[in-house]
């Protein structure tokens, strides 16, 4: 938590979601998870600047692509086992 100078309240730290971001990266789609690797650097930056505005739009952003990400991993994983189906390379 952060203190802000305008009210006492502490404003919470946005995540930086690299560690999945990194997994995604990995396992789903290179191209997309580096967007999301990047905004999660980003954030963690920001947020040691004390920039928690430009923390927490880069992290909605690095959530967004990370999304983005596993769904286009996903959906690519199951298109080219379709295929791979079709074609009869998990047959005898």
């Amino acid at each position: 938590m952060v203190q802000t100078e305008a009210d006492d309240q502490p404003t919470p730290v946005p995540a930086t979601h690299l560690g999945w971001a990194v997994a995604a990266t990995a396992l789903c789609f290179l191209p997309l998870g580096l967007v999301a690797v990047y905004y999660g650097l980003r954030t963690g930056r920001a947020v040691g600047q004390g920039r928690l505005d430009d923390a927490h739009r880069d992290s909605r952003r690095g959530r967004r692509w990370l999304i983005a990400t596993i769904v286009v991993g996903l959906v690519l994983y199951a298109f080219l086992s379709a295929v791979l189906l079709l074609l009869g390379a998990f047959s005898d």
